[in-house]
Order: C-alpha cells, then structure tokens, then sequence
C-alpha cells in the first residue's frame, strides 16, 4: 500500500486570522495557495496516477486543498477524518487508512506538525518530526504489508516547487 502525504496549501494568516475573530480550523486558503496547489494537484497526479481516496482534516484549508487535489483524478472518493487534526493518535490514523482502504493507494491532507510526526512515527516508531513538509509539499510512504510505526519506507519527498514544475 502506498500512501501520500500532502500538507495544505498557503492559507490565512493565523495572526490574522485571530484578530479578526476566525478560529484556527476556519482558515481558509488564500488565492495564492488555491492557485499554487492546483499547480501541485497536476504535478502529483502526473507522480501518482492513481488514488483510491483522500483522506482530509476537516478544518477548513485541509478540505479545501481535499478538494484540489480530487480535481485531476475523476470520481475521486473524499472523506474527512478527525485522525487528521493535529494532535490525533498516530495509530489511530493508521488503523483508518488500514481498515478502509487496504491494497489502495490513499492521500492524506492535514497539517504540520502533526503530519511530520505521523510519517516519522511510521517510519522509525517515534513522534519526533524527522522530515518537515512546506506548504503544498508531498511526500509518498510505502507500506509492505500493515500500516504502522517502524512498517513505512519514504519513497520520495517533494518541495511544492518542485510538485508545481511537473
């Protein structure tokens, strides 16, 4: 099973944000995040032709890049989980994934630095971050048999720069 992993796009300040009164899990993207990450949604479907599913945050920037990267695949199943929220279980997430789309390859949308922590957790079976994910970057774990800490190998990892160049 193969598993990509994509961070939202830029969003609304959080600073910002705050002062005006939106909470955290209601920022949205900005315009320059909604058209960097249709750029990355070309460039990781032209790396990963196909997708079962993604699987989203519910907060807002989350489900919207959700909805992006859905764009270039037809018929692309979305489903929002509260595994993705920063904070969520590890093995939580991964009995989801494992549960509902085995044999599948799956994309995950969610935020930093809880994303960071789950692929470091399945690669080396500890929370602290070993890679970092920028905004609209991606990267693809690959599973031989079950999803869980220490069962993951990175198969790549991509800047959104170099996603976008694709």
């Amino acid at each position: 099973m193969d598993v990509l992993v994509v961070r939202h796009g830029v969003a609304q300040d959080r600073e910002e944000a705050r002062q005006l009164g939106v909470l955290d899990c209601d920022r949205a993207l900005t315009t320059e995040g909604r058209t960097k990450m249709k750029r990355v949604a070309r460039g990781l479907a032209s790396r990963v032709p196909q997708l079962s599913a993604i699987l989203t945050s519910p907060w807002r920037r989350a489900v919207e890049t959700a909805d992006l990267l859905q764009k270039p695949y037809q018929l692309l199943r979305r489903v929002e989980t509260e595994a993705l929220i920063p904070g969520a279980d590890p093995s939580e997430l991964a009995a989801q994934v494992a549960a509902q789309f085995p044999a599948s390859v799956v994309a995950l949308v969610g935020h930093e630095p809880h994303l960071s922590s789950w692929v470091s957790w399945c690669l080396t079976g500890s929370l602290d971050g070993i890679v970092e994910l920028r905004k609209g970057g991606a990267l693809l774990l690959r599973f031989d048999e079950m999803i869980g800490a220490r069962r993951a190998r990175l198969a790549w990892l991509m800047t959104p720069g170099v996603l976008r160049r694709l």
